[in-house]
């Protein structure tokens, strides 16, 4: 017995939940609010004030807006990201080889504090100029997919700091040539 009653209540809810409810039209008449005056709204004619050619002008006095994030992601990639990837190639590039140098030297366990300082900071820096380009050429969605690239946790061989620079430049390198890409 509680059982139908049960799902007689759920039955009458759900009905009167899925009952449209009556929308006034525009066409209706409408209350002004704080007069209490009732008005009817003429859709078919625009007030006698505003015309296409009131609209035309007033589309020119307006400033240019600026662009979107969308309308900045259909456009094709700048040749400034291209650029930005082939810095951060070069820097990686480099850092690898000065790496392997001192390594076979045997000058890299003296100088290893200021190799990985001085490798980090070029690392930063590229990734700030990257992220500023970004952020004219894409929006907070290229910049954000540059920042937010998954960094790979693991080691290939040698020292540990050097690992990590080189890690975070493979996986910003890799996210930023698939923003570039991305027409």
């Amino acid at each position: 017995m509680a059982n139908k009653l049960l799902s007689i209540f759920l039955f009458l809810i759900l009905s009167a939940c899925s009952t449209p409810s009556e929308a006034q039209t525009s066409d209706e008449s409408t209350v002004r609010q704080g007069r209490g005056e009732a008005e009817t709204l003429d859709t078919e004619n625009p007030p006698p004030e505003y015309t296409n050619e009131m609209e035309a002008r007033v589309k020119t006095e307006l400033p240019p807006t600026e662009t979107t994030e969308a309308q900045t992601a259909a456009t094709p990639p700048a040749p400034r990201c291209t650029k930005q990837l082939q810095q951060g190639y070069a820097l990686r590039e480099r850092i690898d080889t000065e790496y392997r140098q001192s390594r076979r030297a045997g000058t890299f366990l003296g100088r290893k504090e200021a190799f990985t300082a001085r490798w980090g900071k070029e690392a930063g820096e590229w990734a700030a100029e990257t992220q500023a380009v970004l952020l004219q050429i894409g929006g907070p969605t290229a910049k954000g997919r540059f920042l937010n690239a998954a960094t790979p946790i693991g080691m290939v061989s040698g020292d540990v700091k050097w690992n990590n620079i080189r890690n975070v430049l493979r996986t910003r390198l890799a996210a930023l040539a698939s923003i570039c890409k991305t027409p």
